[in-house]
This record gives C-alpha cells, sequence and structure tokens, in this order.
C-alpha cells in the first residue's frame, strides 16, 4: 500500500528547505528536505536537492542513495532530462568515492549518453572503468563470442547522435542529425543555460542528448526549434547578441570554475535575475551614475551566486553607500548605510 501524498505541504517544506540552504543552514535544510520527501515522494527534485545538501554534510551514504533514486523518478521522462542528467551524474561521482565502481559506471555510462561532450563524466567513466568486474567468460560448449561482442550484450550502447553547430551575430544554430523523425515526436527545453532535445521514434524508442552548460547564456524566449527531414535545428537565440561562442558547451575548466552548487537562485520572493536585469535597463541619468551602474553590470554578470548575494544586500541595506562582494561578512547582519564624508544619512518617513 503506497503513502499517501500531500503536495501543496511538500511544496511548501521544499520552499523552506531551499531558503536554509541559501542561509548556509544545512542541517535544517536536509530536515526541511525529508519532510517535504514524507508529504510526497514522488518528486526526483526533492531527493536530488537532499543529496546536495546531505554531500555539504559529509554524508557522502547517503548523498549517493538520494541521488540514485532521484535517478529512478526521473528517468524517462522528457521535461526532466537536465535533473535526471545531474542525478546520474552525481551519483556516478559519488559512488567512485564509495568505491561502487560498476553501479558508477552504469549511472556515468547513461549520463554520457545524453550529453557526450560532458567533459567530467567523460573523464570519471575514464577512471572507473578500468575498476569495473570483469565481463564473465563465454562457456566452452557454446558458441564463441567475442569480447567486443560479450560486452556489449552486457551493457549495449546507443550510438552517439552527430550535431554540428555556427553562429550568427544574434543565433547560435545546433542541427541534430535524426532522420525520420515525426514533427510532433521531439520536444525540445531551453533553458538560461542548457538545451535538451527528447525524440521518440517510430519504433518506440526515444532518443535524449543534452548540451548543459552551453557556453553563454541564451533567451529562451526567443529559441525555437523545427524538424526536417534529415536533422532537427535548434535556433539558440543569444542573450548578449554580437556575443562570439568560442564552443557550444562550457570547457572542463571553465566547469571547474564553477563547480559550486546552486540550488535556488531566489529568496522569499525575490528574484535576483530580475534586479539584474532591470539594472541593466535604467536609463542614463548623469556620468557617474553611469558608470557605477556599468560597474554594477560588469561586475554582477560574472560572478558566482555568494558575490551576487553580498553585492545586493550591502547595496539595498546601505541604501547605495556600500558595495561589497564578500558574502561571508554581509550575511552576518545588517549593512550600515555610510554617507559620503561631510554628509549624514537621514531617514525619510511618509
Amino acid at each position: 500500500m503506497s503513502t499517501p501524498t500531500n503536495k501543496k505541504t511538500a511544496n511548501i517544506f521544499f520552499q523552506q528547505a531551499n531558503e536554509a540552504y541559501f542561509d548556509d543552514e544545512f542541517e535544517q535544510a536536509e530536515s526541511l528536505y525529508t519532510q517535504a520527501i514524507a508529504s510526497d515522494h514522488t518528486v526526483g527534485d526533492y531527493y536530488l536537492k537532499r543529496a546536495q545538501v546531505r554531500h555539504k554534510l559529509g554524508n557522502l551514504a547517503d548523498a549517493a542513495t538520494d541521488a540514485q533514486k532521484a535517478t529512478s523518478l526521473t528517468a524517462n521522462k522528457a521535461d526532466l532530462l537536465r535533473q535526471y542528467f545531474k542525478s546520474l551524474y552525481l551519483h556516478g561521482k559519488w559512488a567512485i568515492q564509495l568505491k561502487q565502481y560498476d553501479e558508477a559506471a552504469e549511472s556515468l555510462r547513461k549520463a554520457a549518453l545524453i550529453n557526450p561532450s560532458h567533459e567530467e563524466v567523460k573523464q570519471l567513466l575514464q577512471e572507473v572503468e578500468p575498476l569495473t568486474t570483469p565481463v564473465p567468460e563465454p562457456v566452452a560448449e557454446t558458441k564463441v563470442e567475442s569480447t567486443t561482442e560479450v560486452a556489449a550484450a552486457a551493457a549495449p550502447v546507443r550510438p552517439k547522435i552527430r550535431h554540428e553547430w555556427y553562429q550568427t551575430d544574434d543565433y547560435v544554430i545546433l542541427e541534430v542529425f535524426i532522420k525520420r523523425v515525426q514533427k510532433d515526436a521531439a520536444t525540445v527545453e531551453f533553458e538560461e543555460k542548457s538545451v535538451s532535445l527528447s525524440v521518440k521514434m517510430p519504433t518506440g524508442s526515444e532518443n535524449n542528448c543534452i548540451f548543459d552548460p552551453l557556453m553563454h547564456k541564451i533567451a529562451p524566449e526567443g529559441s525555437s526549434f523545427e524538424v526536417l527531414s534529415t536533422k532537427i535545428e535548434i535556433r539558440l537565440k543569444k542573450a548578449v547578441p554580437g556575443q562570439k561562442w568560442d564552443h557550444l558547451e562550457e570547457t572542463e575548466a571553465q566547469q571547474a570554475a564553477n563547480s559550486k552548487l546552486t540550488l535556488s537562485n531566489s529568496r522569499k520572493g525575490v528574484s535576483w535575475d530580475a534586479i539584474a536585469a532591470d539594472a541593466e535597463k535604467e536609463t542614463k541619468l548623469n556620468p557617474s551614475e553611469q558608470g557605477i551602474n556599468e560597474l554594477f553590470q560588469s561586475i554582477y554578470k560574472d560572478a558566482d551566486e555568494d558575490t551576487r548575494r553580498a553585492m545586493l544586500k550591502s547595496y539595498t541595506e546601505s541604501n547605495g553607500t556600500a558595495l561589497s562582494t564578500d558574502w561571508k561578512s554581509v550575511k552576518k547582519g545588517p549593512v550600515e548605510t555610510v554617507p559620503p564624508v561631510d554628509t549624514y544619512a537621514k531617514s525619510y518617513k511618509n
């Protein structure tokens, strides 16, 4: 008999857990994610987020178990392809650390089928493959099969989907070469730093591929795709027109620099990206304000999550008189208003 679910209650716990994680309250976040799962155990993202917070707490075994559970809840769902890939990747990575080499290799092989160009997945697979259990030798009285045939039977690998890309000033055009696809059989999901494709074939099989993270941000609302006779053409609208893309996806070095986990990009209804977008839309007031605006935008655009939080908190709470990028210092309490020399701060009352 299955446990009943309460999706509304689960979502409340989930949002509270994200806020706790945002504030570095990892033990509280783990407790709240657990309560969300107790209310609704059918959502893979709940397990994935708890896996990440448990890893933060040093509980590697439980983190790997949660990641594996998340893979089973997100598999074969086109709209959850990103979560499925991330769950496979994290489970494979952590299973290696736990010396569960066969399980790690299985997850990483599946992740590689989804995103063959992901550098860390390829590196982890190369590391773990020699450590897996050898395939048994064929029985003497039966037909002798080659080692290649045995390995293929034990772990069938779907051929990689060929793709090419090129760019204009406004778009990155990605061509995925799959023939004879029905127009209603392809689904493409666009996000700021990723694009995922799911194709249901006439045979009943499913082809999936994901490009994550992309080299630069895109504008999902301006992106589109078209199913043609020999390929699927995906048009990714550049978030910054004229920006040159040297690669379709981030390089291994860039991924290492951006490896910090980000569970939530919002807190208590405040959208940091929306605030940044508003800053970019501000009109020119005077040369000094324009210079400050440009400086804020240039730092914020390439900053990590903690730096962004520090900038916004310090600038807002100080009434525009202070700007800090040190989150560890800023999060300790309110940032005081520091008026210019020979002036003083005066509160405004309606």
